[in-house]
């Protein structure tokens, strides 16, 4: 079980704001997932990771993610079931310099998948599976196809139950698996967009009770792009 968390802002007043809002809906992400945590910022036109081991709050503060402003954020909270806890076993992976992947569930075949990749000279760093969904996305969107399409082979290639959310400096993008069995809300208002793992890290973003609150569908990919 993990926790993640996005929020992709539409109105620039809030901008300033990024890591204030994203701060408290990791934070309430920490029972999904005590062992690390990390976040990827959006500022401009530069990306910027950050994660290490140790709870949202005590990562979040070491670093001083609440200051931080950008346009878009996405977060992790990890319970290690597979790989090591280690910083470079957290999330978010970053497989291309603008591209971030966080994902809540776990894929089986990860191993022949990360072998394939190997073959066409994609090489992970760790044997996390959620590296080997991160560097697949990246290879094809490398090779021509649009997030949305590189986020559909998902399906296809690796077996598995996951809530994938996936951002580059123009796209923010969910997918959930079949069978749906990894838990997801999504929030929309005109001055952002907001996913997390369970509705309670939503609550307290501003207009969140006159926002349109809805649980992405199975095998759907809902992209807002800047």
């Amino acid at each position: 079980m993990c926790g993640i968390v996005g929020l992709h802002l539409k109105n620039a007043e809030l901008y300033p704001r990024l890591g204030e809002l994203l701060v408290p809906m990791l934070d309430r992400m920490s029972s999904r997932g005590p062992d690390s945590a990390g976040v990827a910022l959006y500022d401009g036109d530069t990306m910027e990771v950050v994660k290490d081991v140790g709870s949202p709050a005590e990562i979040c503060a070491r670093y001083g993610i609440v200051d931080r402003a950008g346009f878009q954020g996405i977060g992790h909270t990890r319970m290690a079931t597979e790989s090591a806890v280690t910083t470079q076993h957290s999330h978010p992976f970053a497989p291309r310099p603008d591209m971030a992947v966080v994902h809540n569930g776990s894929f089986s075949n990860h191993a022949t998948v990360r072998r394939r990749l190997e073959r066409y000279g994609i090489t992970c760093t760790t044997d996390n599976d959620t590296e080997v969904a991160a560097r697949f996305i990246g290879y094809q969107v490398a090779g021509g196809a649009d997030l949305a399409e590189a986020m559909r082979m998902v399906m296809k290639e690796l077996d598995g139950f996951f809530t994938l959310l996936v951002t580059t400096g123009t796209q923010f993008a969910v997918l959930r698996d079949s069978f749906a069995c990894k838990p997801a809300v999504i929030a929309e208002t005109p001055d952002y967009v907001a996913v997390a793992s369970e509705y309670h890290a939503l609550a307290g973003l501003p207009g969140i009770a006159d926002a349109r609150v809805f649980e992405p569908v199975p095998e759907e990919v809902y992209a807002w792009t800047r």
